[in-house]
């Protein structure tokens, strides 16, 4: 099929302005780990996710950001149900300065900025890039996690279940605790995979 000239202008235009639209990029990657005390010993789960952040001038100069990543899931083993740990902090948000875990996802600014001290007084670009530079596992509470489920049938999504981060046994299982949650700045691919453990995802 012939494309006509117009179509070919009219694409290279829009690609053109895609160019010039977005300019500087920074991003930085962070993985939360999750260690939890059940009667065979403690379980461990990680999940590395990125956030990105591009500075714009079409339609208005700005900043933007996009985030890949996916749920968290911990197996607890015979007798427990899974722990899910969602991208967002959607059910119970909180605003302000008390905000720890974005609507959007991803750890909010005001949590990673006391953990690694870095500020945002210089903009979220030069923010993203410093935050960037950042190495070293730092220990986080319960409270300041995303959206956490599990389910009564995990091959059923409509049996999702609210998990209390600071009562795991009341939906997961007995004799469960937190050991340890960790969030860690890092250089790692970001995870894949969520999908063969939930099956129905798409």
């Amino acid at each position: 099929m012939m494309v006509s000239p117009i179509v070919r202008i009219a694409t290279l235009f829009v690609f053109s302005l895609c160019l010039v639209g977005c300019g500087k990029a920074e991003a930085y990657r962070y993985k939360l780990t999750l260690a939890v005390n059940t009667p065979d010993g403690v379980k461990r789960a990680s999940s590395v996710s990125e956030v990105s952040y591009y500075a714009v001038s079409i339609p208005a100069r700005g900043t933007m950001h996009t985030f890949r990543g996916e749920a968290l899931y911990l197996d607890l083993g015979l007798g427990a149900r899974p722990l899910i740990v969602l991208l967002t902090n959607q059910l119970h948000p909180k605003y302000g300065k008390e905000e720890r875990w974005s609507r959007d996802a991803g750890p909010h600014n005001n949590l990673l900025s006391e953990l690694y001290h870095v500020q945002l007084s210089d903009g979220l670009m030069d923010y993203a890039a410093q935050m960037a530079r950042q190495r070293g596992a730092r220990r986080i509470a319960p409270a300041d996690l995303p959206d956490l489920v599990t389910f009564t049938d995990i091959n059923e999504p409509a049996s999702v279940l609210e998990v209390d981060p600071n009562n795991l046994a009341e939906t997961l299982g007995p004799n469960l605790s937190w050991d340890q949650i960790t969030l860690e700045i890092i250089d790692e691919p970001v995870t894949r995979g969520i999908e063969q453990k939930l099956k129905w995802l798409p």
